[in-house]
């Protein structure tokens, strides 16, 4: 094999690493082209709402069906600053958001915290923590405000409920809500 070949394939090979490694992580920190993916899934308006072959009907089950995307957003301790591998896990979701699929759909943010604190503590943190979000979208994405709604869950919902600890528990969950 000549050098060009060999580097041809240490990228490749570098690259399907990368991937696998986003998908071992729960596909937490995806890259743009995988939230497209997961969130341009086919949102109907009305009562019916298909997606991937499952029709729900009605309120509840229909946000249910709503396609949405786990994502580990990364804070400094305590408080709702966006670290830096935050950023680029949300450039990743702002390059998804602007693309053709996905640019005039209203998209959910909502922070989930892990068990740790009270349930006052980490609800008000992690709205806090999605409304971060929503700013950089906003500041470093150009994404409008009024296409993101903001919720905060704190431990209510938690990913991992055997283990109330787990950082799996911490992240942003966004949902594509569909044409306004």
């Amino acid at each position: 094999m000549n050098l060009i070949t060999q580097w041809g394939l240490a990228v490749l090979i570098s690259t399907q690493t990368l991937s696998l490694s986003a998908q071992e992580a729960g596909g937490r920190k995806p890259n743009s082209e995988q939230i497209i993916e997961r969130l341009a899934a086919p949102v109907s308006q009305g009562k019916t709402r298909g997606w991937r072959g499952i029709t729900v009907e009605g309120g509840e089950a229909q946000a249910a069906a709503a396609p949405s995307i786990d994502l580990e957003v990364n804070f400094e301790y305590a408080s709702a600053q966006l670290s830096p591998d935050a950023r680029i896990v949300l450039d990743n979701l702002g390059l998804a958001l602007n693309h053709a699929s996905l640019q005039s759909a209203r998209i959910q943010l909502v922070g989930h915290s892990d068990a740790k604190g009270g349930d006052a503590y980490n609800l008000t943190l992690s709205r806090q923590r999605a409304q971060s979000v929503a700013n950089y979208l906003g500041s470093q994405h150009g994404i409008a405000e009024k296409r993101l709604a903001v919720e905060g869950m704190g431990r209510s919902q938690l990913a991992v409920a055997d283990q109330p600890y787990s950082a799996l528990n911490r992240r942003v969950q966004v949902i594509n809500l569909g044409q306004p």
